[in-house]
């Protein structure tokens, strides 16, 4: 495959016309490297590649500057550029990555590593932090408020499974549209297991098996049982008037596996059921149950290295982020406002 194709054909990196050619050397690198990268990365971190890049050869074509080589003056406008956008600084790590990781596979000299955009990245930083915004949480308070009022539409009881296996095996949006039937086990006692083959911290595929609780098997099974699921897919589109706003009754028509997109509006219908304040129903994402159940483990005093465990992360960051609040009211102070008669009931 030619690295120098438009972006639906190729991906690191696409060199627009009228930029100065690449050495025969440097694009076989391209060539090769990407070659493998095939097998080496799943679609959709070759997906967000492909959108980190279109978005920096835009801004290059714009100020008509070559994006390969770049020079780091054009990364530090880069990075200016996109301060005044309001992109989340977040973002432009992402971009910055994806930028150097272009100029790795080449062999050229990272733009990225100068000082120039360092201190561009700082300037930025400082001008509006680093702390992102997090998703509104679904604990077993609300999933549980869910289930005992979502009625028996097909919809309602794919939901039912859906934020029930989301919570116990605290899957991420891929992982849980990668769900096949053969990845649950129903054990003879009530529960099940769940085996999520790959995951963001597991890309080579080793696996890792969720406990499914007796409720979530339950659920489960009534939604394998309604949509007639043998094989394949366990979470599917239901098409008709299954498909409407508010979680109609009626069977509506089974069909594809969800998409990853289909997490997120599936949990904020969710939301919007239990009649959740609107604004709050806008911070719900597919992240929002992950976050429900750090919070939830961590408040039955369920230690970080389980809740870690559970969730799949190699590090703490995370768990202790999502569970701040939490954790706030179990920390050093807040015991030493109990014990000094500083928050009396």
């Amino acid at each position: 495959m030619d690295p120098t194709e438009s972006q639906g054909k190729s991906l690191i990196p696409w060199i627009p016309a009228g930029a100065p050619e690449l050495p025969s050397k440097t694009l076989i690198y391209i060539e090769q490297w990407w070659q493998r990268a095939q097998d080496a990365y799943p679609p959709n971190t070759r997906k967000a590649w492909a959108c980190d890049w279109a978005v920096f050869l835009g801004f290059c074509e714009g100020q008509s500057s070559c994006p390969l080589p770049a020079s780091p003056e054009t990364v530090a406008r880069f990075v200016g550029f996109c301060r005044e956008a309001l992109k989340k600084p977040a973002t432009v790590r992402r971009y910055l990555t994806t930028i150097a990781l272009a100029h790795r596979v080449a062999k050229l000299m990272n733009p990225c590593d100068d000082e120039a955009v360092k201190l561009e990245i700082k300037a930025f930083t400082n001008a509006v932090g680093v702390r992102q915004r997090q998703a509104r949480a679904l604990g077993w308070a609300e999933i549980k408020q869910f289930l005992e009022t979502a009625g028996e539409s097909m919809p309602a009881t794919r939901e039912r499974a859906l934020i029930c296996v989301a919570y116990d095996t605290m899957a991420r949006r891929s992982e849980l549209v990668a769900f096949d039937l053969d990845d649950f086990q129903f054990l003879t006692d009530g529960t099940g297991r769940a085996l999520i083959r790959r995951s963001k911290t597991d890309q080579v595929g080793e696996g890792n098996t969720a406990y499914l609780s007796r409720t979530t098997v339950r659920y489960l099974k009534l939604w394998l049982e309604a949509a007639e699921l043998d094989a394949g897919a366990v979470f599917r589109r239901v098409i008709g008037r299954g498909t409407a706003k508010d979680l109609p009754s009626g069977r509506g028509r089974i069909a594809e596996r969800l998409s990853v997109d289909a997490i997120a509006q599936a949990f904020k219908r969710v939301a919007k059921w239990i009649k959740m304040p609107a604004d709050e129903v806008a911070q719900v994402s597919g992240h929002s149950i992950r976050v429900g159940a750090t919070q939830d483990l961590l408040a039955l005093n369920i230690d970080l290295a389980s809740v870690m465990q559970a969730g799949r992360w190699k590090t703490n960051r995370m768990p202790m982020r999502y569970g701040e609040h939490v954790l706030a009211a179990r920390g050093g102070m807040a015991r030493a406002a109990a014990a000094q008669g500083r928050d009396p009931m």
